[in-house]
């Protein structure tokens, strides 16, 4: 006859009334702070290149702030010498710094059970209970621990303290904590798969393979962070522009929106460096040519650089040819490039420097070949700041690449802008060169593109960005990213109804039959697609226009967003005028 089996290590900690993480769905949760969040993960994109040791400290100093904790650390499993399991503590913050490097077991131990119960769990008083927390002074008045994912098995914890009775943690600590051990698990995969084919170097084909693996995981990385980056972002730059026209009258609280707005926009253009590196990397990023005028991209470039240029009080000096000049080219991705090298210029050219752009090109009115062949623009960017090391002018094109100085700079970016640009100009079947006499001589960066044609016989005009009253059902489990979109554009006019879940989202439409549905892809339950699905299936939804809304770059977050179900994919945060090109195509 078998005997009643000993009882667990979590059912002992839950028996001791030690085991308390149901409390977590009953506490009172603070609101997220997705500003704070935003900063952090701006530092984390920036220790991309680090080392894993510093990255996994900036990880647990990231989940000390973020909660407010005591102390915070990251266990990592390892064996014993005799073989038995146990967690080192590679990264450790606050109060409990000095216990960096030493092991706990992972039996009978809050680890174990969180690895155990495979989710984040919360403990109240552990060192009443677990004797191995015994040497951890102040004591330990709550600690919660999630489980770091991982495969074939968890790659260990991350966990954080409370040694004040007055703080304790909640459902958002949860969800905080839960997110940094997923980008744990990415950088500790990414870090090991590169180790290990470093260590294959002399097997040239399993290294090639390897390499292939680690570069694989560091797109995921990357497009995940985009992601992330993208879902503060996108209800942030949506409140500031409800503020702007709430307060219209208010020049101190304009002055302080200001500062925002540059903010956001360096964020955006790091969110945006991190997708386009993407898009290279799986063939996405490419150009749709039409007919403009030259100077149209130029001014665009200029506009968005305006605020970075004043606040910087450098002198742009900015030429163009004085008759209009025709050109077949994406006239989007084209002010991308010319505003990717100004902001350059700005960022490395010292205050009240000099930026010149110039850009040539032949009138073709004036000339008598007949045809159609394209004639060449030479955009020329000069500045007279930090200039290029010799050493790094054959690498300045390369992803990722930067020098010490520019490294050290504030806003140095991530290494990626040039890497876009030059994809960009070889898609329009053009060349970009650069060069600079050394460090402190100014940089010059040179384009030649073959888009300038003759006149297409009509005026070229810009599109208006406008868009009459339209009923709006707005879908995202992220209530801040629902409140801050919908208010935008009930300012802007429109009816919208809001909805966090699939469900929710089926039961307004009961009701309320939207011209246009805008639909996060991610979302737990019932996600993007699947609500798409059955709204195409509910007549009264039959000329509702179905767009996905993602933070993801295409074809690489994994889920397929079927185009028979989805009208147009947008990404977030979410553009006006995107909104508007889509309703206006809808109406044709």
């Amino acid at each position: 006859m078998v005997g009643p089996s000993a009882p667990s290590a979590a059912d002992r900690a839950r028996r001791a009334g030690t085991l308390v993480t149901s409390a977590l769905d009953v506490r009172p949760h603070r609101p997220a702070d997705f500003a704070a969040e935003s900063e952090s993960m701006h530092r984390l994109a920036q220790a991309l290149t680090s080392s894993d040791g510093t990255m996994l400290q900036t990880l647990s100093d990231m989940a000390l702030g973020l909660c407010e904790a005591g102390s915070a650390g990251i266990g990592l499993l390892e064996r014993d010498v005799d073989g038995t399991p146990v967690l080192r503590w590679v990264a450790v913050s606050g109060k409990c710094v000095a216990a960096v490097g030493t092991t706990t077991p992972t039996e009978d131990s809050p680890s174990g059970v969180t690895l155990e119960l495979a989710a984040g769990q919360l403990f109240s008083f552990p060192q009443r209970h677990f004797a191995c927390l015994g040497h951890i002074t102040p004591e330990i008045i709550e600690e919660l621990v999630v489980p770091i994912p991982g495969q074939p098995e968890p790659w260990g914890t991350l966990w954080v303290m409370s040694h004040d009775r007055k703080h304790l943690f909640d459902a958002e600590d949860r969800r905080i904590l839960t997110g940094l051990a997923n980008f744990t698990c990415a950088t500790l995969t990414m870090t090991r798969a590169k180790a290990d084919a470093e260590a294959r170097a002399a097997e040239a084909e399993a290294t090639r393979n390897a390499l292939e693996l680690a570069e694989a995981r560091k797109d995921d990385f990357i497009a995940l962070l985009g992601h992330e980056l993208r879902n503060p972002l996108a209800p942030i730059d949506s409140a500031v522009t409800i503020v702007r026209r709430l307060v219209a009258d208010s020049p101190a609280v304009l002055s302080a929106l200001d500062i925002a707005d540059r903010q956001i926009r360096q964020l955006k253009r790091l969110v945006s460096d991190l997708l386009d590196a993407s898009r290279i990397r799986h063939g996405k990023l490419s150009v749709r040519p039409s007919y403009g005028l030259l100077q149209d991209v130029v001014a665009d470039a200029v506009t968005a650089l305006k605020a970075d240029v004043n606040s910087g009080h450098h002198r742009l000096h900015v030429t163009v040819p004085p008759y209009p000049v025709t050109v077949h080219a994406d006239a989007a991705r084209l002010t991308q490039v010319l505003s990717n090298l100004l902001s350059n210029a700005v960022k490395y050219t010292p205050p009240g420097g000099d930026i010149t752009l110039l850009v040539d090109a032949p009138d073709l009115s004036l000339e008598s070949t007949p045809g159609p062949s394209p004639r060449q623009a030479v955009i020329t960017v000069r500045d007279n700041g930090a200039g290029i090391p010799a050493s790094l002018l054959p690498h300045v094109f390369d992803m990722f690449a930067q020098s010490a100085s520019a490294r050290k700079h504030a806003e140095g970016g991530l290494g990626i802008g040039l890497a876009v640009v030059k994809h960009l100009v070889a898609a329009h079947n053009g060349t970009v060169t650069i060069a600079s006499a050394g460090e402190g001589q100014g940089t010059e960066v040179t384009i030649r593109l073959p888009i300038v044609r003759k006149s297409t016989g009509g005026p070229v005009v810009t599109t208006t960005h406008t868009m009459p009253p339209v009923r709006i059902l707005l879908v995202d489990d992220n209530p801040d990213a629902t409140a801050a979109l919908g208010t935008l554009l009930e300012l802007e006019g429109h009816e919208v109804k809001r909805a966090q879940s699939g469900p929710d989202a089926l039961s307004i439409v009961e009701s309320f039959t939207p011209d246009i549905a805008l639909i996060d892809i991610s979302m737990p339950g019932m996600d993007g697609l699947e609500l798409a699905q059955l709204l195409r299936l509910r007549a009264q939804c039959s000329q509702t226009i179905l767009v996905a809304l993602t933070g993801y770059t295409t074809g690489v977050s994994g889920l397929e967003t079927d185009e028979r179900v989805f009208d147009r994919h947008l990404t977030k945060p979410l553009s006006l005028d995107d909104l508007a090109d889509v309703l206006r195509a809808g109406s044709k």
